[in-house]
């Protein structure tokens, strides 16, 4: 494991802490919206733990609405769909 900065633009996996992930998701563009979904669950060890697959897709403002639709997601966060309803999210 290496301590310096890496590209996570690389396809390639990136350990990091759930702080610096939400910073990437945040600095990502002006009030992008997110679509995820948790894609497995491995089996619990003998203290409970275990490990969430997730996938997460990223939409920027301008391209939420279309972006929701062009996957088919028909539920939405009631947040999100407030910030739809008032024009703040496009």
């Amino acid at each position: 494991m290496s301590e310096t900065e890496v590209d996570c633009m690389d396809g390639e996996w990136y350990g990091a802490t759930m702080g610096h992930f939400i910073g990437l998701l945040v600095d990502v563009g002006l009030d992008p919206a997110v679509m995820f979904r948790v894609v497995e669950d491995s089996e619990p060890d003998d203290n409970g733990k275990f490990i969430r697959r997730l996938e997460v897709i990223m939409f920027p403002n301008g391209y939420v609405v279309d972006g929701l639709k062009a996957q088919n997601v028909d539920r939405a966060h009631k947040t999100l769909v407030a910030l739809i309803e008032a024009g703040i999210v496009k």
